[in-house]
């Protein structure tokens, strides 16, 4: 009976998120995050190899689970949302077991994880990306882990342990990691063997088909060049006043718990009461959002705190503590935690134990402050999403595609024209690269780069001007003026500089100028 019910919870739940999910692709979409993922599927379901044949910084598992689809079923955008969708309710679905897994009774990792049905990992940004599905492989794992009985199951376990490593390297290499240390305390070495046996697969198969330097400079030595943060900038979610008196009260909370169970839960809860308070008195928006996020810095403090007094389950904590410090050496607190947060609520489960009156408190907080985060869409500030009117994509591949703006009807005239004027075989360059071009035509790209920003384009204007003479490019395309709010990083005034002595304008579109080489 337990177990039916924890069925229909974990369905419930992630249901919701599925839900939530779809909602979000009806109404929205980040043209430049979702352009990278499914532009570089494209050209590796047409057969191009990354790291070998164009550069490639990102480990590669996201993009080739997107070419597969592409694959297996042609490109229709819609597929990929289906596929948001269910990555986000599995991924609700095993937290809830985990959280269970843990000693979690079952209303409270009902109330622990309803937050989840508004902040799953394709909740807040609903596109096929790296960081929710390395939390996704993360989550299997650790299930996996968790309940590896067998040899031969704890050799499967460790063997899948190692994925996240080839989803997104930042989390993925921090997590594998501490697996590897916490096997070996605990001397499971059918895992061991398993997470070896992954590893040396992983390399044998990237060096046959695109060789084992290739991948170690594009992942690991151009990846950390562009995008490493400072240590001092990585620590700066700790140097908070506020935070540093919300652990002193949480601390005071848990002493005075020993003896007194109820006033010293409600003492540690007073900073999500505080934070509640705050949300209703205070007008300022960015503070409400300093509020919320806050709360990572401080489960982190409190679980580091637990897991010294050699607590039970202290060890997947730390796996579970080590995947989100390496998650956030992406962009700190603020901006990695949109694909992470079933791994918030693994943490809060085991810091605030089985106590059903902080999971509630946690859980109305956390929702208090979820919805309209993910309403207003607070963390995808770097795209115009609000503006204009609703568009739905009306050809055939697009199908599914909804956003604000005027980006969808350009785009598709972009699109009607280069199909009447530019022959399928003909070179293309596209700057910037925010649109979904090469996945809506079906045609090929010739230029190794795909997208014009310093942070994934390792080439200077000169040496595009002169792989566009080389690779036989005969049409530009231009993009006036970009979701993005900021400008794509790089010289790209310099790069059209060099191009235009040797180009002819031929259609002046809505958003687009088309050039032609003569």
């Amino acid at each position: 009976m337990r177990r039916r019910a924890d069925i229909a919870s974990a369905a419930l739940l992630a249901a919701g998120t599925a839900a939530v999910v779809l909602w979000q692709n009806s109404r929205l979409a980040v043209l430049w995050d979702v352009s990278y993922v499914l532009e570089n599927a494209s050209r590796i379901a047409a057969g191009q190899v990354p790291y070998r044949d164009f550069p490639f910084p990102y480990a590669p598992l996201t993009f080739m689970m997107q070419a597969a689809i592409i694959r297996l079923f042609g490109h229709h955008y819609a597929l990929h949302i289906a596929y948001a969708a269910i990555a986000g309710a599995a991924a609700t679905a095993l937290t809830y077991a985990i959280v269970r897994l843990l000693g979690c009774r079952p209303l409270a990792a009902v109330l622990l994880c309803a937050p989840l049905t508004f902040l799953g990992i394709y909740c807040i940004f609903p596109h096929p990306f790296y960081d929710p599905d390395t939390c996704l492989s993360i989550l299997v794992s650790i299930l996996l882990l968790l309940t590896a009985r067998s040899p031969r199951a704890r050799f499967a376990a460790g063997f899948i342990s190692v994925v996240p490593l080839f989803v997104k390297q930042n989390i993925g290499l921090a997590f594998v990691g501490a697996v590897a240390l916490v096997l070996l305390i605990a001397r499971n070495w059918a895992a061991l063997a398993g997470a070896a046996t992954a590893f040396a697969t992983a390399l044998l198969l990237i060096g046959s088909i695109a060789g084992l330097r290739n991948y170690v400079h594009w992942t690991i030595v151009y990846a950390a060049e562009r995008r490493w943060p400072p240590l001092a900038q990585y620590l700066s979610m700790f140097d908070d006043s506020t935070l540093w008196w919300w652990i002193a009260v949480v601390i005071a909370g848990a002493l005075v718990a020993r003896r007194w169970r109820l006033p010293g839960t409600l003492i540690a809860m007073t900073p999500w009461i505080w934070s509640a308070v705050e949300f209703f008195v205070t007008d300022d928006l960015l503070e409400r959002e300093e509020n919320f996020l806050r709360f990572w810095p401080l489960l982190i403090v409190c679980a580091v705190s637990l897991c010294a007094t050699r607590r039970p389950n202290r060890l997947p904590i730390l796996v579970v503590l080590a995947a989100i410090a390496g998650a956030f050496l992406s962009q700190q607190v603020w901006g990695s935690t949109y694909g992470i947060w079933p791994l918030f609520v693994i943490v809060a489960a085991f810091a605030f134990d089985d106590t059903v009156l902080a999971a509630a408190i946690i859980a109305g907080v956390t929702l208090l402050h979820a919805v309209p985060y993910i309403v207003d869409s607070n963390r995808l500030t770097y795209a115009k999403v609000h503006d204009g009117a609703l568009q739905h994509a009306s050809i055939a591949p697009l199908r599914g595609l909804s956003m604000r703006g005027p980006w969808i009807a350009d785009f598709e005239e972009l699109v009607a024209w280069t199909g009447r004027n530019i022959p399928r075989n003909d070179a293309i360059l596209s700057i910037p690269g925010e649109d979904l071009f090469y996945f809506t035509t079906g045609r090929v790209p010739r230029v190794p780069a795909l997208m014009f920003d310093t942070t994934i384009n390792p080439y200077s204007a000169p040496q595009l001007a002169a792989m566009a003479a080389q690779r036989h490019v005969r049409w530009v395309i231009v993009k006036r003026t970009i979701q993005a709010v900021a400008p794509p990083t790089g010289d790209l005034p310099q790069l059209l500089g060099l191009l235009r002595a040797h180009l002819r304008l031929v259609a002046h579109l809505r958003n687009y100028d088309i050039y032609q080489f003569v």
